[in-house]
């Protein structure tokens, strides 16, 4: 019997004891389910009007976009830099095709400056320091007429002609 008031006498002086620490164990166990929601709202949004950094100084942010905008100029001016050399090329494509054409429609100008004509001699001229009449080939074209001031030739069909040099006139 002692053991059993022993005991009886036990769970009635721990059992105030008993309640608190349960609810205690409730209270710690209601503000971590509080502190849980209250993290949901503490979710700050931040949303600034300007596009200033903050943690910046005002000379640091000029400095900043000063450096900014030379970038965007220079990449402006490699773009225009590309834009003008590419449309150079096609100018020069297509005065190198206009050349192309005239010189297709006019073949004898390829071969102008291949023919040097030094003078006449009665019904034969001297041409590239050799003596040429009618019929005769020079640099591909062939000799047609000659008159006492001027040389036709003809070259891949078409008909050109040349001025015959006037002897100078020495005084003496």
């Amino acid at each position: 019997m002692k053991i059993l008031f022993a005991f009886l006498f036990i769970s009635f002086s721990l059992m105030p004891f008993l309640s608190f620490a349960q609810e205690n164990q409730e209270k710690a166990d209601k503000p971590v389910a509080e502190q849980a929601d209250k993290k949901e709202e503490a979710k700050v949004k931040f949303s600034p009007k300007g596009t200033r950094d903050p943690f910046l100084s005002r000379e640091e942010m000029e400095t900043r976009d000063k450096a900014r905008r030379a970038e965007l100029a220079r990449i402006e001016r490699e773009k225009k830099a590309k834009a003008d050399a590419i449309i150079a090329a096609q100018k020069a494509e297509q005065a190198r095709r206009e050349r192309e054409a005239y010189l297709k429609a006019n073949p004898h100008l390829a071969i102008l400056n291949k023919i040097n004509i030094q003078g006449m001699m009665g019904d034969e001229v001297q041409i590239n320091n050799d003596f040429k009449a009618v019929g005769d080939k020079v640099s591909g074209a062939t000799i047609t007429k000659i008159t006492s001031t001027k040389i036709f030739f003809k070259y891949k069909g078409k008909e050109f002609s040349m001025q015959i040099p006037q002897p100078k006139e020495y005084d003496k």
